[in-house]
């Protein structure tokens, strides 16, 4: 059985058992997220930037 993660900008799932390199892993606010891609990572941080930026 396999198991997967999603990717938290376009939510496309990764088999765990594929190699820890082929995807992106980064630490936001104490909580591990996962892409799929650099792209994705880089648009969900650019979004968590705007959401930070509205509430100031």
């Amino acid at each position: 059985m396999s198991c997967f993660v999603k990717c938290g900008t376009c939510e496309a799932e990764i088999s765990v058992e594929k190699c820890v390199f082929a995807t992106y892993t980064k630490v936001i606010d104490g909580k591990e997220r996962v892409f799929c891609c650099l792209r994705c990572q880089q648009k969900f941080l650019e979004e968590q930037e705007k959401e930070k930026s509205k509430s100031r």
